[in-house]
């Protein structure tokens, strides 16, 4: 095979993790808000109606949580100017798009330490898996997550480089790194002790000067959040939290016991860390490298690793009172990923000669295991969550049983792009079911609310049922329609993982049977509730009423605390 040919294979090998990441994303993105995306209609609305440039650069820089988001506020903006509309899913595709931007950075970091393009294969199906599902369709957190990591990234990998331009460029994007996240704070003192290990004086002092503007213009005017609950885990609880966020890639690892997993791998990965860091410190400090690059590239691993550990120690301790769940969940979960990459990254690059490629190939057997793993695991996952937004957006839209899309002609209620759900459908089949019981195919209707359990206590009304196997994707399942005499409701039937690996991975059966819902009364008003099964099965869909009633006896729908 000729070196060009095998080139070309190399190329759409890693185009393929890229290729599947974003089919996979189109499948299940929607154009609808999730939480605090709401603020940034909220933002362009303030932005379009300011009256001066002040206002303007207010609206932007406006503390968002403990976060200056500019970022995300700016590519809303775009992207409302260009179309005159904002869609949700433009936003996550920039921030999918920051995400993918890293690996030309692994790509120019192998190639200048003479490595072949094969030891880039592994990256992408690392970096690239449905492992990132929340950030990927959730608009502000795409670019937010994503974003802050890439450009933290690009701003080490750049401040460190001798020539002047990368220099200029890399001041440039610690302005936009912090104003991405509150953690991109760290690119600042992490890149003034790159440039201090370095021995550049010079650089050291002008970054470190602009540095203190950038912190000073963050913290001005700034609040800190007081609705984050106060965690009350002791050293040991704080420790096994720390692990099993490093660790938090391997919950896609088919095994019973995902956190001890999580926590185990986490504990290799930090003496992996801790080990990288120290050897490097003590390389960089004695300064005796055959190869100039090499320098650079443990100036780079050493900063990486800083930022992953620091973030871990912030996250905990921030967010350890939502709960343990928190510490492992989806929209964190890329920092366990950059350090298993930085590992990789540290120990390939040593290795020489005629056990570089057997290395390679076991790492790419590894890595592509693992996107296997995470599409099959979290599919679930995004399954879920597109039910979850369709459904809320539907709860917000129609407040009462007319089932008329409001007739809002302000310019806030306008910004967003109207996009057709699936419950567009729904609307004459509702009011048609209201009436007679039942509506659409009533193929198996009867049978699936029969053998679906539903109990209520004072606080929620619960719904279970075992036996449904459907393995339909996308919008398809079973939703729960709640009417009263005056609104309706409608929450989606959530599925559970299949634990079964050969169903799983051998008949691509990624669902359990049967489903559940929990649905809080203060997501209701009062009144009593007849209560319908919707079962969407490809384009058919069949509405059922039977004899199921619940009473919402006060509603308790309480404001979220924000700062925004």
């Amino acid at each position: 095979m000729t070196k060009k040919a095998f080139t070309i294979i190399l190329s759409l090998i890693l185009l393929l993790p890229v290729a599947i990441y974003f089919t996979v994303w189109d499948y299940y993105a929607i154009n609808i808000p999730k939480w605090d995306d709401h603020a940034l209609k909220k933002f362009i609305a303030e932005y379009a109606q300011a009256g001066d440039w002040q206002g303007k650069i207010q609206a932007l820089f406006r503390q968002h949580n403990e976060h200056r988001i500019a970022l995300t506020r700016l590519f809303a903006w775009i992207d409302y100017a260009v179309f005159g509309h904002l869609n949700y899913r433009h936003l996550m595709t920039a921030g999918n798009v920051l995400l993918l931007a890293a690996i030309p950075l692994w790509y120019d970091l192998l190639k200048k330490n003479k490595k072949p393009l094969f030891a880039l294969v592994p990256i992408p199906f690392l970096w690239m898996t449905l492992a990132f599902w929340e950030n990927m369709y959730w608009g502000m957190s795409a670019v937010q997550n994503f974003g802050v990591v890439t450009l933290v990234l690009w701003t080490l990998y750049l401040v460190i480089n001798p020539k002047v331009l990368p220099f200029s460029v890399a001041i440039l994007l610690s302005v936009v790194t912090v104003l991405t996240s509150g953690n991109g704070l760290m690119v600042l003192p992490l890149g003034a002790l790159l440039l201090f290990l370095a021995g550049n004086r010079k650089r050291f002092a002008l970054w470190t000067i602009i540095s203190i503007a950038e912190i000073f213009c963050y913290f001005y005017w700034y609040k800190k959040p007081d609705y984050n609950p106060e965690s009350k885990a002791g050293i040991v609880q704080l420790a096994k939290g720390y692990m099993a966020f490093l660790g938090s890639f391997a919950e896609c690892i088919p095994v019973l016991d995902h956190v001890k997993v999580c926590i185990f791998l986490g504990v290799v990965l930090f003496l992996v860390a801790v080990s990288i860091a120290s050897t490097t410190l003590f390389r960089i400090v004695r300064n005796k490298y055959s190869h100039k690059f090499e320098r650079t590239t443990d100036l780079f691993c050493l900063g990486a690793i800083l930022f992953i550990l620091g973030t871990a120690a912030i996250v905990v301790h921030g967010r350890a009172g939502f709960g343990f769940d928190v510490l492992i969940a989806s929209k964190i979960k890329i920092y366990s990923v950059l350090l298993l990459i930085i590992a990789y990254i540290y120990v390939v690059v040593p290795i020489r000669g005629s056990f570089l490629s057997p290395y390679i190939t076991a790492i790419v057997a590894l890595a592509v295991t693992f996107n296997v793993f995470s599409y099959h695991y979290h599919l679930v996952d995004a399954y879920n969550l597109r039910k979850q937004m369709v459904t809320s957006q539907f709860n917000w839209t129609y407040t009462d049983k007319s089932l008329k899309y409001p007739a809002d002609t302000s310019f806030e209620a306008n910004i967003v792009q109207k996009t057709p759900v699936i419950y567009d459908k729904w609307l004459p089949l509702i009011a048609i079911a209201d009436r007679q019981n039942y509506a659409g195919s009533s193929r198996g209707m009867v049978d699936l609310y029969d053998k679906t359990k539903f109990t209520t206590d004072t606080a929620s009304i619960k719904i279970n049922n075992t036996s449904f196997t459907s393995q339909r994707l996308q919008d398809s399942g079973v939703y729960v329609l709640l009417s009263s005499d005056e609104s309706y409701y409608i929450f989606p039937a959530l599925r559970t993982r299949n634990t079964s690996r050969k169903q799983l991975f051998l008949k691509q059966y990624y669902f359990a049977p049967g489903y559940y819902a929990d649905i809080p009364f203060p997501e209701m008003d009062k009144g009593t509730y007849k209560v319908a099964l919707i079962h969407q099965q490809g384009n058919e869909t069949g509405i059922l009423f039977k004899d199921q009633r619940v009473t919402v006896k006060a509603s308790r729908k309480k404001e979220v605390k924000v700062n925004w």
